[in-house]
Order: C-alpha cells, then structure tokens, then sequence
C-alpha cells in the first residue's frame, strides 16, 4: 500500500512535467548530470547528490504521471482540467530516489526540482504565494493532507526560499513532504523532499545543504 501511496505523491509533485516548449525561453536549460553532480545553467545550479541513489529519466517520471493522474483526481473532473492545464507550465528538471521504483522497502524517499513558468499568473511573487496554490490544489484530492506548520523561509545557496510542508497519516504512518520554493527569472524553482522518518530526513537534507546558485 505504501508503494501506492509513494506513486500518488510522486504524480503530485509532477503535475505538469511534460512542458511544452513555447512556454520555455530560448536559453532554458533542463541541465545534464556529470557522476554524482547535476548542473544547471539557466538557473545558476548545482547539486550534489549521493551516487548511490538512483536517478530518474525523463521518460520514466512521465510514465509515471500518466499512471497516476486519474488516482489522484478520482472523479472530479475539475482537479482533472487543472492537472492538464497546468502540463503546458511545468518542467521536470532532477529526480532522485533513494531506492529503484518499485523495490519492496517501507518507503522510498525522494528529491526532485521542477520549475513553473509564472509568467501568466502575476500574483506570484514570490514562493509563499506559489505554494499556496500547492496547498490548495492538495486539498482538493482525497489524500487527506495536514498543514500544521505555517509557512517559512531559509536560505539554500544564498538564496531565499519559502518552505511547506505537507503531512499524510497513511495507515498510521506518516508520509512528509517538504516545499522549497523561490521565484526566479520568470519560474517559480521547487524542491520537493518526500520522506517518512527522521533519517530519510536527515538524508534529503544534506542535498539540499550543498546545493549551490551563482545567480
């Protein structure tokens, strides 16, 4: 079941990876990954990450999306729209899982960054107002989401992000996620952690510890 509940969460943070590109600048950079560095230009970054852990293709993180958007959306045609709308908006950027898909473990934390071009929506300004949509759009599935913490900012890399965080109580077990997010050349930048236990914590955030922006 939690594997289940691990695909649901994923399709969430990826709704819309398949990005459309008009809706990309020129000079958008999805990045490349040299051995246990992934690089990108448009957005100044760089994250190291544990060699150990798998990265996720493109492709892979797709079809999984289209395995799990009607699981997410169930029979509201509106949640539905809004899914597809936002495909044209939304790029996959880096996804990392500790363990492969599918392997039989409790819970497979994960990292991934995706960025929304917020060129259409004038209203965000900055991450705070970006993951306000997030919330709102999480409490319109059947997931029953809790957002004890108010929103907050820290500095990754020099740079200030707002941060979310996202409870599911599954089967009286805890599944986290963690909202990192800041507005930056015309795209709102996310990282998304997702874990349940002090050490997968402890894991993703040594990620997020040495990520790096030049901007």
């Amino acid at each position: 079941m939690l594997q289940k509940v691990s695909l649901v969460l994923i399709v969430l943070v990826l709704i819309g990876c398949n990005s459309q590109e008009k809706n990309l600048p020129d000079d958008f950079d999805f990045g490349s990954i040299q051995e246990n560095v992934y690089q990108n230009n448009f957005f100044d970054m760089e994250i190291t990450f544990d060699p150990d852990w798998i990265i996720q293709s493109k492709q892979q993180m797709n079809s999984i999306q289209e395995r799990g958007v009607n699981t997410i959306s169930g029979d509201s045609k509106t949640l539905k729209a809004d899914i597809k709308a936002s495909m044209v908006n939304t790029a996959y950027l880096f996804s990392l899982f500790k363990y492969e898909f599918g392997s039989t473990v409790e819970y497979n934390p994960s990292f991934m960054v995706v960025a929304e071009n917020t060129k259409n929506f004038p209203g965000i300004k900055r991450g705070k107002d970006y993951l306000l949509n997030v919330k709102k759009t999480l409490k319109q599935t059947e997931l029953n989401y809790t957002f004890d913490k108010e929103v907050y900012t820290i500095e990754i890399g020099g740079k200030s992000f707002d941060v979310m965080r996202a409870d599911l109580n599954f089967f009286n077990k805890t599944i986290i996620q963690e909202y990192f997010s800041t507005v930056t050349k015309g795209f709102c930048l996310s990282f998304i952690l997702t874990y349940s236990n002090k050490d997968q914590k402890s894991e993703l955030y040594t990620i997020v510890n040495q990520i790096k922006i030049t901007e």
